[in-house]
């Protein structure tokens, strides 16, 4: 029994080099981010930071955050380096805002000419956005009431259907395959939608993934 006194003992070290392991892969992580977003942000473009780990979303321009958007909720599927930069190809959504024609104005002059501007509240909250190197970030309003909770029950059954099918399916053509679900406050998610433009760099932050 004398002999077990020492087990508490002999794991300290142990612990100690887990522990300095795990600061130095930190150390590590938050350098390549720096590294991936130095170069970005050396131009005048905006671009986004989507941080896995503190679960926000960052809109930026030269390293200083313009706006920041709490994730709430996140789903990860694939291999994905610790920071990854790749450009938005396109937003997909099943309702994209539409700007109503503009008709030319007529010799009437009693007849009022208005044009239809889009505003937020315009914009989707249920998208996915598709960036380079086959990166697609699936974007979901948090439920806000019953109707909302029951229609989000789809969502985990319609990811671990589909996600396994593509992996396969990009496999077959030796591609990467990397897909992320997250969940935003309703406006929060209309706010990325607005912002986030096609072209613009996206950096997709997830401490300790490795390819």
């Amino acid at each position: 029994m004398k002999s077990l006194r020492w087990i508490p003992i002999l794991l300290i070290p142990l612990i100690a080099i887990d522990a300095i392991s795990t600061e130095e892969d930190s150390v590590k992580d938050q350098n390549q981010l720096l590294e991936t977003e130095l170069k970005i942000a050396q131009t005048r473009h905006i671009y986004f930071i989507f941080d896995l780990k503190d679960k926000k979303v960052y809109v930026k321009a030269r390293g200083l955050v313009f706006r920041e958007l709490e994730i709430k909720k996140i789903r990860f599927w694939g291999n994905a380096s610790v920071a990854k930069a790749a450009s938005l190809i396109k937003k997909s959504t099943w309702f994209s805002p539409k700007r109503g024609m503009i008709k030319p104005r007529t010799n009437n002059k009693d007849e009022e000419f208005s044009m239809e501007t889009l505003e937020l509240k315009d914009m989707p909250a249920n998208y996915t956005l598709i960036l380079e190197e086959n990166l697609s970030i699936s974007v979901r309003p948090k439920p806000t009431d019953m109707i909302s909770s029951l229609w989000s029950i789809q969502y985990p059954a319609k990811w671990y259907l589909t996600r396994p099918v593509l992996t396969v399916w990009y496999a077959l053509w030796r591609k990467p395959f990397t897909s992320i679900e997250i969940v935003l406050e309703k406006n929060d998610a209309r706010t990325l939608y607005w912002s986030f433009l096609e072209g613009m760099k996206g950096i997709v932050f997830s401490p300790g993934s490795h390819p």
